[in-house]
């Protein structure tokens, strides 16, 4: 009976204390980054062809999203839970990495009976009153067609390509809260 009844208590404090981990805890909203930046341009390192850096950047978040409206152009609006957001040929996703919050672009055009993705991977970090961003290009290469050309549709995995010039795939950009 002694046996019965403390495995019992036991089960119930388990569950209790299962329960107490559980409960629903405030959304992290990345509160940090809200704001409007303004490019450092005496800071920073490399460059990437065809992908300038914003002058300024204008940072919304919720509980569910983040917007980034970079100079004055339509926001880019990237969900918190992880999942994919399409528009068109352009997909985004935003995943928390380390201490950076990383934003990934990726859009895909066709040529030559090849699909070519561009990977553009920018990773948000905040100190006081400084973001830096560690962009990222990367290319990934997919055959549209067969082998023997004569199947269409895409053929097998894609893999990632080396770019013809390596100094041209990383870039740091370094801004400043604007008061």
């Amino acid at each position: 009976m002694n046996l019965a009844m403390t495995l019992s208590a036991g089960v119930v404090l388990l569950q209790t204390l299962v329960l107490a981990q559980a409960e629903i805890r405030p959304a992290i909203e990345f509160q940090s980054l809200r704001g409007t930046w303004t490019l450092d341009e005496t800071a920073g390192r490399g460059r990437i062809a065809g992908l300038e850096a914003p002058r300024t950047l204008k940072i919304a978040t919720t509980a569910t999203e983040i917007s980034v409206v970079r100079d004055s152009l339509d926001p880019e609006t990237y969900r918190l839970d992880g999942a994919d957001t399409a528009f068109g040929d352009t997909h985004r996703i935003a995943m928390p990495v380390a201490d950076a919050l990383a934003l990934t672009t990726r859009r895909t055009r066709s040529r030559g009976g090849y699909a070519f993705t561009n990977v553009v991977t920018d990773a948000f970090s905040v100190r006081g009153d400084v973001l830096t961003i560690e962009r990222r290009l990367s290319v990934v290469l997919q055959a549209l067609a067969s082998p023997d050309s004569r199947t269409p549709g895409n053929y097998g995995p894609g893999h990632l390509v080396e770019l013809e010039d390596p100094n041209n795939e990383r870039q740091t950009i370094v801004y400043r809260r604007s008061r």
